[in-house]
């Protein structure tokens, strides 16, 4: 169902292009910088939680802790914007852009009383191409026939990657050393809405200065994807490997050394419902539902217009 909207929006998009009538105005396009940061929904929640998680275990566990998750941020951006003028100021808008965040962080814990250590490495990488199409309304100031004033609104699409590494190893002695290897892929689309209000002055009768705040409703789920997974025994000198498809989830679970729950968000072929079926050590798991990214912003664009 949601591809098909999107289809639908892309054909209406080359109707406009193709049959639009143009008045006087000019075709228009337009580079801007967006500073718009993202930083936050489930994949911030489950980071904060994973972080806390750490530190509790250190507060019951006598040993040193090194290390933390490290939060992604997917932008500021550059945008591009293709203007085509409809009638009496009014116009058809289609833009878009590309973003990228990874980061990569480890967390080491090294117990006092026992010859034993634990490392975590840990990536999470999100890309995306957000796409807008819309309708946008122009109007010259009387006092100044180079300044205008306009408004738009419409529908943001994205395309949403979102890639997950992780290596634990657990050191119990000086040479046994237990590597768990997993990797996710997954994809997704989120259709929102964006309104935006702004400002261009012509510097010339072909260049213009344009100056626009952006408010943005977005959010992704119905994350789907690949895993892989490496278990290595040291004491049975074996290795096990996994490979399927799985699904985003996001919930909360308790472990068995601590009444409290934290977030997690996680790939699973099957939803978590069972702790059974999750890794020894769990108790309870509540809340469960999709894995979700928020992509919503409140940002301010400046940016060049060029009129043909």
């Amino acid at each position: 169902m949601k591809k098909a909207r999107i289809n639908t929006l892309l054909w209406i998009a080359v109707f406009f292009i193709v049959c639009s009538p143009l008045s006087g105005e000019n075709i228009s396009f337009k580079i801007s910088y967006n500073t718009a940061s993202v930083s936050k929904g489930d994949l911030r929640t489950w980071i904060d939680s994973y972080n806390d998680r750490w530190a509790d275990w250190q507060s019951q566990n006598s040993g040193q802790l090194n290390g933390q998750l490290n939060p992604l941020k997917y932008g500021p951006l550059y945008e591009i914007e293709l203007r085509i003028p409809l009638f009496a100021g009014f116009g058809f808008n289609v833009s878009g852009s590309h973003f990228k965040s990874m980061e990569e962080s480890t967390i080491s814990f090294t117990y006092d009383l026992e010859n034993k250590g634990e490392k975590d490495f840990i990536r999470n990488e999100v890309s995306g191409i957000p796409i807008k199409i819309g309708i946008s309304y122009a109007q010259a100031l009387p006092f100044s026939e180079n300044l205008y004033l306009f408004a738009g609104v419409g529908r943001h699409i994205t395309f949403l990657k979102y890639k997950f590494n992780r290596e634990n190893e657990l050191r119990i002695g000086d040479v046994n050393t237990y590597v768990y290897k997993q990797e996710n892929t997954f994809n997704s689309e989120a259709l929102g809405f964006y309104a935006t209000f702004g400002a261009e002055y012509d510097i010339i009768k072909q260049i213009a200065i344009v100056v626009e705040a952006e408010k943005v409703w977005s959010k992704a789920d119905g994350f789907k994807g690949s895993f892989t997974t490496d278990f290595f025994d040291p004491f049975e000198n074996s290795r096990t490997t996994g490979e399927g498809k799985a699904s985003l989830y996001f919930y909360e679970n308790k472990p068995f050394w601590n009444n409290k729950y934290y977030s997690m968000l996680s790939g699973h072929e099957k939803k978590p419902e069972d702790p059974e079926d999750y890794p020894v050590g769990i108790e309870d798991i509540r809340n469960i539902r999709q894995g979700e990214l928020d992509l919503s912003t409140l940002s301010i664009k400046i940016g060049i217009r060029f009129k043909f």
